[in-house]
Formats: C-alpha cells, structure tokens, sequence
C-alpha cells in the first residue's frame, strides 16, 4: 500500500522501483539489490521526503515514503555531523542502502558480549550496498554538504513494522536497546522498548563514540 500522499511528487524512476517490488517479499538479496540498480534512481528522486531540518534531537531525518506487508522504503537525510548509532534492523531479513553523498560506514560484530569493530565500508556517491538480518553498523555524513539516502528494508513474513526492535549498542552506557523508531543517541526513555546491560567494548571504540554522543547532545543543549 502507499503512504498517504506520498505519490503526490512522486517521480516515475521512483514509482516504477515500487512497481517492480510489488506486494510480495522478494525472492531473495539479489533481487532486491536488482531491482534499486535497475531503478537508476537519482537524488532528486528523493529530495521531496529529504528532511534536512529534522528534529536536532533526532541523529539524522528519517522519512518513510511506501510500505507494503513485507518492504518499506525509506529516505534518510543527513547533514554535516548527523551519525546514526551503531545498530542493526531488528526483524528486517533483508535491506539495500543506496547513498546520495559520501557516507561514513562502519561494520561491526557481536562476539558475546563484546562489540568489535570490524572494517569500514564508506559510500561514494551513487552507490549501493547491501544489508542482511546480521549487519551491525554506524551511518553518517563528515563531510561537509548534506545527503540523503535510500534505504528499502523486506521482511520474509507480514509485519507492521518492518525494522521493529532494532537493536542500538550503547557502547559508552554499556547497553543493548531495542526500539521500533529511529536509531539514534541518546534515546528517550520513551523510545526504549526494554533493554540488556552488559555490553562492553574497547576503550578506542568507546571513545569515539562518546565523542558523537556528547556531540549530538551539545547540539541539542543549544537548540
């Protein structure tokens, strides 16, 4: 089904990718990452859901455009110094993320209770990478322009919400949280659907994302 109002602006690269997803779950990764690579979507496609003035409690724009029982498709937007968390995509199986702008991408692993990181896998602009129901990983926009991104999530049953009870690693707090909405720092109390102490790191990676934390609280204490 589409989202009310959603086809108003609506471009035909756009509507024919909705087309091409259909109702169904898709067959497999491959075919979802086919069918954004055949879209050949540009920027403009997404500029009408970009949200660069987004709430500056939120770590970046967050926009869904269409979702059916089993996809939904959604545009990030992201100016300079917006970071997600590190987080993974809750009951989603599969996902494609085509970014507009340079994003900064990091992959992580849960060995235990112990994050780790494990490589970066930054965009350029234009590109297309792949998710799976494993990923664990850190978004976000250093340079010095805005961006928006594409991302389309498929669960293999009906869902509501495709992403629900996404996991988000607090590194600095030592904690796993479990939301249904944005994966961002410094998440309200009323955004945590429950959540697991115990999660370690180390020093470096706790560091690091200390350091954009307090960046997206000082931005938020001067809103």
């Amino acid at each position: 089904m589409a989202v009310p109002g959603t086809a108003l602006g609506m471009s035909r690269r756009l509507q024919a990718l909705i087309a091409s997803i259909g109702e169904q779950p898709p067959s497999s990764l491959a075919q979802l990452e086919r069918r954004v690579t055949d879209a050949g979507l540009v920027e403009q496609d997404l500029l009408p859901w970009a949200e660069f003035h987004h709430p500056l409690e939120d770590s970046y724009g967050r926009r869904l455009v269409w979702k059916s029982d089993f996809v939904e498709l959604m545009v990030m937007s992201w100016i300079p110094g917006d970071f997600s968390a590190i987080h993974d995509h809750g009951t989603a199986h599969w996902g494609v993320v085509q970014s507009f702008g340079p994003a900064t991408h990091s992959l992580f692993r849960l060995n235990g209770s112990q994050l780790e990181f494990e490589r970066q896998s930054d965009y350029y602009p234009g590109q297309i990478q792949t998710v799976d129901h494993r990923l664990i990983h850190q978004m976000g926009n250093a340079s010095s322009n805005p961006f928006v991104s594409l991302h389309v999530y498929a669960a293999l049953q009906p869902l509501a919400t495709i992403t629900a009870n996404a996991r988000v690693f607090d590194v600095v707090e030592g904690v796993i949280q479990f939301t249904d909405g944005g994966v961002f720092f410094a998440l309200p109390d009323s955004q945590v659907k429950r959540q697991i102490t115990g999660l370690r790191a180390k020093s470096s990676l706790v560091s690091h994302q200390r350091r954009l934390r307090d960046a997206r609280l000082q931005v938020m204490a001067h809103a």
